[in-house]
């Protein structure tokens, strides 16, 4: 998407041209065919500078003075190494002459070499194509050592200075390797709008070499609404958190998670690495878990009192408490409720899980699975997923199945345990037709 170029962190090469003269073309080689020389197909270097490579076979014969293709045609190909760069060839014939049907290929011309000769019924002999090559000449640039001052550059106010030499200065700035991802972070659908289920499966970083140093960190930044370019590079960096987004501030409907790996900053340059590029995601959020309002057993004057709204109360929202008969009040508690002896246990057995076709949910009993893909006639769950409810929040979850090959945050085996009110898994969890497959969840509720 873009990339947030909060950190330059270094600027190392720096080319001085001082006169100009280090670009001028110079004949670099001559090669000369001095005999009964034959080549066969590759390729031969020669002065550590040119590279001459032939398609087939080339030979000359007897005292004959020029390189002919073997068979049919050959190609004749110059390159330049170690720096040389290759601007033009000459390519010499026995008769003389300079031929000029070779061909630059980036910094390689080539040109095709013909069987020098045919017999007639006459035995007389006639040149076919082009005539043997005896002697090439390769003009281009030697590599030229940098002549340029030394900038004196500072990471911290991303500034340098060097001083001027006596003629133009190349700039050119390096960067250190951007950081990146082994894997992306993946969204976590229809997680309840304002509770605290996280929204995407974390991304995990590359690491530094063979080390088990990550290159960066990935950060987060939610949006509600979908930000332009220029509004994600105006962002603070403290805008930005390593902490996994939730939906606890979320409404129902889309949000937007945008996320990069911030890069290493090192004394190391091997440990050095530049911001990684912003991605982005779209979540969907389910509707907010709604609670009620009861008054404890026992209360006297049940009948007087009265609280508004009862019933599918959200999060945040105002209650009002009415008191109609005579007695002085003091006031009311308001407790919410004690976790403990309240938990609850939410059982699907295989039988249980339906539906037609493959599919992306399943719902029962106020509990949810998510996946990539549902097999519901296997009861296979497969690309990974999340466990929701609008109950309150798992503290474990149990799968019993032949065919557990899922894992992820807090998850030992088939067993999860913790406190969230959603719970994603890697992998897949195979019921192979049903079988034995099973979960238990132990939720907690929260109101």
């Amino acid at each position: 998407m873009i990339q947030i170029k909060k950190t330059l962190l270094t600027l190392v090469a720096l080319l001085a041209v001082t006169t100009g003269a280090w670009a001028d073309e110079t004949l670099l080689l001559t090669i000369e065919n001095k005999g009964n020389t034959s080549f066969y197909s590759g390729s031969k270097t020669f002065d550590d500078k040119v590279t001459v490579t032939f398609s087939n076979e080339v030979s000359n014969y007897g005292d004959a003075a020029g390189w002919y293709g073997g068979g049919t045609a050959s190609l004749l190909t110059v390159a330049g190494i170690n720096g040389y760069t290759i601007t033009s060839c000459k390519f010499y014939t026995d008769r003389g002459t300079a031929s000029t049907g070779y061909t630059v290929q980036g910094e390689s011309p080539s040109v095709y070499l013909f069987t020098r000769e045919v017999f007639t019924d006459a035995n007389q002999s006639v040149y076919l194509g082009d005539p043997g090559i005896t002697k090439i000449e390769v003009y281009g640039t030697a590599p030229s050592a940098s002549s340029g001052p030394e900038v004196a550059w500072d990471k911290a106010t991303k500034t340098g200075q060097f001083t001027m030499p006596g003629g133009n200065v190349t700039l050119e700035p390096e960067y250190y390797p951007q950081a990146a991802l082994t894997a992306a972070p993946t969204a976590i659908n229809d997680v309840p709008a304002t509770t605290d289920g996280a929204i995407v499966n974390a991304g995990t970083v590359a690491n530094i070499g063979e080390t088990e140093t990550a290159q960066g960190t990935v950060m987060y930044y939610v949006s509600p609404t979908q930000l332009d370019d220029a509004a994600l590079l105006a962002l603070a960096a403290d805008q930005w958190t390593a902490d996994v987004p939730t939906a606890a501030d979320l409404a129902q409907g889309q949000a937007y998670v945008y996320y990069y790996v911030r890069g290493n900053d090192s004394n190391n340059d091997d440990e050095n690495f530049s911001d990684g590029d912003i991605l982005a995601l779209t979540v969907t959020l389910a509707a907010e878990p709604t609670y009620a309002v009861t008054f404890a057993k026992g209360t006297p004057e049940t009948d007087k009192w009265k609280a508004e709204p009862a019933a599918g109360v959200t999060k945040g929202q105002t209650v009002t408490v009415t008191y109609n008969g005579s007695k002085k009040v003091i006031g009311v508690k308001a407790e919410k409720k004690a976790a403990g002896p309240t938990t609850i246990t939410v059982t699907w057995n295989g039988a249980d899980i339906t539906g037609t076709g493959g599919g992306k949910s399943f719902t029962k009993d106020d509990v949810t699975i998510t996946a990539d893909d549902i097999e519901f006639m296997d009861k296979n769950f497969i690309g990974g997923g999340t466990f929701t409810t609008t109950l309150g929040n798992f503290t474990k979850i149990e799968v019993t199945t032949d065919g557990w090959y899922a894992s992820g945050t807090g998850w030992s085996g088939s067993t999860w345990t913790g406190n969230a009110s959603s719970v994603s898994f890697s992998g897949e969890i195979m019921g192979y037709g049903g079988g034995n497959l099973k979960f238990v969840f132990t939720i907690e509720p929260t109101n």
